[in-house]
């Protein structure tokens, strides 16, 4: 049992990949106080769990029932992901900082770190693939719980990552956080063009091409 657990944990993490995205996290919450750190944190690894729970329950369904593909969710993740990214390299500052005339800060921990960043499409197929491969030989409730276990287990390792995003900002101090923020922009920007790409790979082999 520990080995079918490890075949879905491993794959989950190495494409949740973490530490990839604690630049982004630090680049937004660059201006934070640590407390407000630490709870956007908690909130994002909160909808991120969520999110993939959602679709080890239900994913197959939900998709087959709006008649949605994994590659249509690639190409609206990089779409999304990339208004991100022309944001922070524009602006060079942390992404969502509240505008005067708003005058209040806006919550960026589902959109775009649970979602497209953490629990994006290569995470929602690593467990929609791996639900279907479990109940093969194990029930619904058996294949749930070592889902759901490796779910939890991944976004805990976030959290710990995340928590130390202070020491990035600490040292990159506001001028280096800016240029850092330009440069995470860019990168993110690209991130979504692969997303979309992958996307539209995807969608022209099932044209046969």
């Amino acid at each position: 049992m520990i080995d079918v657990f490890l075949s879905v944990f491993i794959p989950l993490l190495i494409i949740v990949n973490p530490s990839s995205t604690l630049a982004l996290f630090s680049a937004i919450t660059s201006k934070c106080s640590k407390e407000e750190r630490m709870q956007t944190a908690k909130r994002t690894v909160f909808y991120a769990s969520l999110l993939l729970i959602i679709f080890a329950v239900a994913g197959s369904s939900i998709l087959e029932y709006l008649g949605i593909d994994i590659f249509s969710l690639r190409i609206a993740g990089g779409i999304l992901l990339s208004f991100v990214g022309l944001d922070m390299v524009r602006r060079g500052e942390q992404f969502g900082e509240s505008t005067p005339e708003k005058g209040q800060q806006i919550d960026y921990s589902l959109v775009p770190l649970a979602m497209p960043s953490l629990s994006g499409p290569g995470a929602i197929t690593v467990i929609i693939i791996s639900m279907r491969t479990l109940t093969v030989n194990y029930s619904i409730w058996v294949s749930l719980i070592i889902a759901i276990l490796s779910i939890v287990l991944t976004l805990f390792i976030t959290y710990l990552i995340f928590s130390s995003s202070g020491i990035i900002i600490r040292l990159l101090g506001n001028k280096g956080m800016d240029a850092f923020t330009r440069v995470m922009g860019l990168l993110t920007v690209a991130i979504a063009v692969q997303f979309a790409l992958a996307g539209l790979a995807s969608w022209i082999e099932t044209l046969g091409f």
